[in-house]
């Protein structure tokens, strides 16, 4: 279940083989495209893998025709609920959070961080004018629910904050808020820049 950076990395990665001429197979340019599992039910891609020998149950068009991953029936359930994203945004509602969470993407021993390919893609964000979110305050479903009574835990990293206009929203109604590695990264890239007049290294 590949999230958006991943699939912007997955992305980058793909463009690189391609112009080098390296093959790439259709898997993966799916996942980049955001075709095959990435565009599921979260609850029954959760609920797939931890089954995998588990049949359809024939409840709705998904299953039927693409097996548990494809079913469509799984609800979310959520820990906390959500308040109405206040409305419009102004200027100012955007703001960068005070300090790197101890799982902030932008430490160094970071999960995000750990393949080269994520590496780049995340530190190339700020470098290219874009935003990186902080994902606490966030919702995110702690299980998910089918109508015949299975249950499944959450991702613990599947935020699902509602989104209006790129802006991600925290469960208050309030605009996210800009991740602080992330606006940290930016403006050692753009000290670097400045001093040396070269683009700088991811």
């Amino acid at each position: 279940m590949p999230s958006d950076f991943e699939r912007r990395a997955i992305s980058r990665l793909v463009d690189k083989a391609t112009a080098l001429g390296v093959p790439v197979p259709p898997e993966l340019t799916g996942l980049a495209a955001g075709r095959g599992c990435g565009q599921g039910n979260g609850g029954a891609i959760l609920w797939a893998r931890a089954n995998p020998d588990a049949d359809g149950a024939g409840c709705c068009w998904g299953d039927a025709m693409n097996g548990p991953e494809g079913c469509t029936c799984w609800v979310p359930r959520y820990p906390v609920a959500q308040a109405d994203p206040r409305l419009p945004v102004q200027p100012g509602d955007i703001q960068v959070r005070p300090r790197m969470f101890a799982d902030c993407a932008f430490r160094p021993d970071s999960p995000e961080q750990a393949e080269a390919y994520t590496r780049e893609a995340l530190l190339s964000l700020p470098e290219d004018g874009q935003p990186f979110w902080c994902h606490q305050d966030m919702r995110r479903p702690t299980r998910w629910e089918h109508p015949d009574g299975r249950r499944v835990d959450g991702d613990a990293a599947d935020y699902q904050p509602p989104i209006v206009a790129g802006v991600p929203f925290r469960t208050d109604g309030q605009a996210g808020l800009l991740c602080a590695g992330w606006a940290a990264h930016g403006r050692r890239a753009e000290h670097d820049q400045r001093r040396t007049g070269d683009p700088p290294d991811t």
